[in-house]
């Protein structure tokens, strides 16, 4: 018989490389699914081949068997046939043994190697169990990584929010910085405007304690002269006389140190004030109702209200007669309050006007009327009064005082211009014009030798007055 040649199937590690190391974790479980896949059709081809392999050792063990039986029955019948065939049957015999016995060897061989094969994949499952453990070690390794990933993105995103949030807080800080800076610009510009009034009203004290110790000194001469008549006169006009004369010394003392007391009082309302300098008030006049007004509670002291600002050209001036009446404007700009509302506030009661002026060079100039009031519209909203000036601006609205609104057309070489103003023939301001027009039709205040003396911004305030 042909000698079998026996197919034997070994699986080898594969080194382990520590690139893998680095796969994701859907990697790692798309490669173990593979190998256990792999594995379990080698052992099924592994035992496909041993079963075959079997089979057919039973089967080469069944022709055997087949073949003894037939040298038996010829063996039966060669000692039927010829008692001589001895030696052919001892013969046959020792060939039958040693076929037997090549048999059980091979049988014997089989089971070894299906042994060892058993043994082997016992080995290879051990192995697949470490790499199981192994890839889920690296798994929960790249799991612990990637939280640690997550933590640091975290972190890092809560970092840049903060490191954000700093640097609004440091532009917020920057503009609230630069806004205080402003109001400490217009805080000494008020103080100084407060320490020129404080010095007007010194010297507006010192005249008339001048005046009033020239009145005593006339007094004391005229007392003199007239010494002997009036010692001749009756007492109780001589007492009427002296008590006159006390009355005028006491309510001119008494005009002055009011005079003084309030002008420190507004200083000191207008610093302490600051902070509030301006708000939103509603009034109720008779025939207007509810009106909206703008509180200013810095420039000049506490209780005046803007009725006039100027500070750029956002607002359109160049309105016609009914807007100046009615009014036009926002309160958080440039607006124009209106001729029947001032007229309506100024009607009921005395009222003083303080015009505040900021020029080009950035100077701060102002002039403050005492006694400001304006007609109505039968009398086409005339200037009516101002009273007494005080200022260092100059007494630009004098001229205009008894003057009527107009809104006056001019022809001009190149266009049609207005002056929307209390009206007169030879202007002395006109702070209703157009801004950058260097003309007689700009925003100006007061002439200096026949030059305009052009204005940046201009708030005008009233105020009732304090008798």
């Amino acid at each position: 018989m042909n000698n079998t040649n026996i197919l034997t199937i070994q699986l080898h590690d594969s080194p382990e490389d520590p690139s893998t190391c680095a796969m994701s974790s859907a990697d790692w479980q798309h490669i173990r699914e593979n190998s256990y896949s792999t594995l379990a059709e080698l052992k099924k081809i592994k035992l496909t081949v041993f079963k075959e392999k079997l089979n057919l050792y039973n089967e080469k063990c069944r022709i055997k068997d087949d073949v003894i039986l037939t040298l038996r029955t010829c063996l039966e019948t060669y000692k039927n046939t010829n008692l001589n065939n001895n030696d052919v049957i001892t013969f046959l015999k020792s060939k039958l043994c040693e076929r037997r016995q090549n048999c059980i060897a091979i049988q014997k061989s089989f089971k070894k190697q299906l042994t060892e094969l058993e043994n082997s994949n016992k080995d290879k499952s051990e192995k697949i169990v470490k790499q199981d453990e192994l890839i889920t070690d690296k798994d929960n390794y790249i799991l612990k990584l990637e939280q640690q990933l997550k933590k640091t993105a975290d972190q890092l995103q809560e970092k840049t929010q903060l490191s954000f949030d700093y640097q609004q807080r440091i532009i917020t800080l920057e503009a609230n910085i630069e806004q205080k800076n402003l109001q400490l610009a217009d805080s000494k510009v008020t103080i100084q405007e407060k320490e020129d009034q404080i010095s007007a009203l010194k010297n507006e004290v010192a005249t008339t304690g001048d005046k009033l110790n020239a009145t005593q000194e006339l007094l004391r001469s005229w007392k003199t002269q007239n010494f002997i008549q009036a010692f001749n006169s009756k007492d109780a006009h001589r007492a009427k006389l002296e008590t006159e004369l006390r009355n005028s010394t006491e309510r001119i003392k008494k005009q002055n140190d009011r005079l003084l007391q309030y002008s420190i009082k507004e200083l000191q309302a207008s610093l302490s004030e600051e902070e509030s300098s301006t708000e939103l008030k509603v009034l109720t006049l008779p025939r207007i109702g509810s009106l909206k007004v703008l509180a200013q509670n810095c420039i000049s002291g506490p209780g005046w209200i803007v009725i006039h600002r100027r500070m750029d050209d956002s607002v359109n001036f160049n309105q016609g007669w009914f807007s100046f009446v009615d009014g036009f404007g926002d309160m958080d700009g440039d607006f124009w309050m209106g001729l029947d509302n001032v007229h309506a506030m100024t009607k009921r009661q005395a009222h003083e006007l303080y015009v505040h002026l900021v020029f080009s060079n950035k100077e701060t100039r102002f002039a403050h009327y005492d006694n400001f009031a304006i007609s109505g519209k039968n009398d086409d909203y005339k200037l009516k009064s101002l009273g007494n000036y005080f200022g260092n601006a100059g007494d630009g609205l004098r001229p205009h005082e008894h003057c009527i609104f107009k809104t006056v057309r001019y022809n001009s070489k190149n266009a049609v211009q207005y002056n929307r103003w209390w009206h007169h023939e030879y202007p002395s301001c006109n702070l209703n014009g157009v801004f950058n027009h260097k003309s007689e039709f700009g925003v100006w205040w007061c002439r200096q030798k026949d030059t305009f003396v052009f204005v940046e911004s201009v708030q005008m305030l009233i105020r009732p007055k304090l008798i």
